[in-house]
């Protein structure tokens, strides 16, 4: 079998002694090296221009949920306004009924005070008086405490202080303290004690 001619490349151009230097090599490498970093680069803008498109997509839909959200909640506002508005109105009423019953508590007092009882200071709460006063004889303040715990009006009655006067004026000064009934309380047992 006859042997093959071998392959024979012949390049006529000669080589240039500045690609044997280092800023030669250098600039070889750049320029091979660099169409990698071009390739790279084009992919990342190519890449980041789809997800661009994405990105937008998300945008819009979170700004349309945000819009129907705002409608919804704005909605909701009027119903926030109406509650706090019937809750300022019980409020006030609560405060009506609290002040009426101490309005109520003076004839209830002048009723069970007996003659000879002189009130010197008087503390109305909405659940509570506290009285001071004196009186010239103990019969008047027995009757008078005694009132209070037969009146519908009142309970827990607490003597807090009973003492002579001073050595100038005669009788005892007294204070105490009793709860007072709302009205509705006090219709309700008197109701239950007539049946």
């Amino acid at each position: 079998m006859p042997k093959k001619p071998a392959d024979i490349t012949i390049n006529l151009t000669p080589k240039d002694p500045f690609f044997n230097s280092v800023i030669g090599r250098t600039l070889k490498w750049a320029l091979s090296a660099g169409r990698y970093i071009i390739i790279f680069t084009e992919l990342i803008v190519i890449l980041s221009f789809i997800a661009r498109f994405t990105l937008d997509r998300q945008v819009t839909d979170l700004n349309s949920d945000i819009t129907k959200n705002i409608s919804l909640i704005e909605s909701y506002g009027t119903l926030e306004n109406d509650f706090r508005g019937i809750q300022d109105k019980i409020n006030h009423i609560e405060t009506l009924e609290r002040e009426n019953n101490i309005v109520e508590v003076f004839p209830q007092l002048t009723a069970v005070t007996p003659d000879g009882i002189n009130l010197e200071s008087l503390n109305i709460q909405p659940d509570s008086v506290t009285i001071a006063g004196n009186t010239l004889s103990q019969n008047a303040f027995n009757l008078f405490v005694t009132n209070l715990q037969l009146s519908p009006d009142f309970h827990q009655i607490q003597i807090n202080d009973v003492s002579n006067q001073d050595e100038n004026r005669p009788g005892y000064k007294f204070q105490l303290q009793a709860k007072t009934r709302p009205p509705a309380q006090v219709t309700n047992r008197t109701t239950q004690e007539n049946d």
